[in-house]
């Protein structure tokens, strides 16, 4: 007879005890998608991909905007033919006229230059300005300087060869006339040198001008250091 009892393990009970840390532990250990580092990485890596291709369709993705062909002073027809082209760009701020955006009638408001884009606050109609295109002769020439867009007034000076015995002082006949086109300067009067000018003149004052460029006496243009 066996004394002793046996030194080996009963399997039933050690299968037990030994399945009970395994169970317990799989119980306790939280599931790897419930690891908020997982999610944070997860969050992170969506939004990589949506900047990326946000990036992509922004770099892609252009519009026409009208550009000068050809520089062009204030009240110029923008509408005619070879005063603008067209030129692919990214969207911007809607500071710029885009292809088919062009009012009817669009008139540029200030001298742009060739190659500039066409900008919306330099655009406007004739109707709104209602201005009126003059040439005349400005008897004593120009500044020196004085380009197209220039704001000038115009003088009207007196008839040297009326031999009145008193003098007449020079005439305020229009104000805020705006130069669009300077012509050749040639020989005038008593030596002087008179040179063509376009200007835009309101309707308001085209009678006022008119009357001036009818006088025997010269005409005088003065700029007042503003441009458009």
């Amino acid at each position: 007879m066996n004394l002793f009892p046996s030194s080996r393990p009963n399997p039933r009970i050690s299968r037990r005890e030994g399945s009970s840390p395994s169970v317990r532990s799989g119980r306790l250990r939280p599931g790897r998608w419930r690891d908020p580092r997982l999610a944070g990485g997860a969050v992170l890596l969506g939004a990589s991909v949506a900047l990326g291709s946000w990036a992509v369709d922004s770099a892609t993705r252009t519009e026409q905007i009208y550009v000068l062909a050809v520089d062009v002073a204030p009240g110029t027809d923008l509408s005619a033919e070879g005063v603008l082209t067209a030129v692919s760009s990214h969207p911007g701020t809607g500071a710029y006229v885009a292809v088919g955006d062009l009012p009817a009638g669009a008139v540029s408001t200030r001298s742009l230059k060739a190659g500039e884009l066409l900008p919306a606050a330099a655009v406007s109609t004739a109707q709104s300005q209602d201005l009126r295109a003059l040439v005349l002769d400005a008897s004593t020439g120009l500044p020196a300087g004085t380009t197209a867009g220039d704001v000038v007034d115009l003088w009207s000076l007196p008839d040297t060869a009326a031999g009145d015995q008193e003098p007449v002082q020079a005439q305020l006949v229009a104000e805020g006339l705006l130069v669009s086109a300077i012509g050749q300067t040639e020989p005038g009067l008593m030596g002087t040198a008179a040179t063509s000018v376009e200007v835009l003149v309101d309707a308001d004052q085209v009678a006022a001008v008119l009357t001036a460029i009818a006088q025997p006496g010269g005409l005088v243009l003065v700029p007042t250091g503003e441009a458009r």
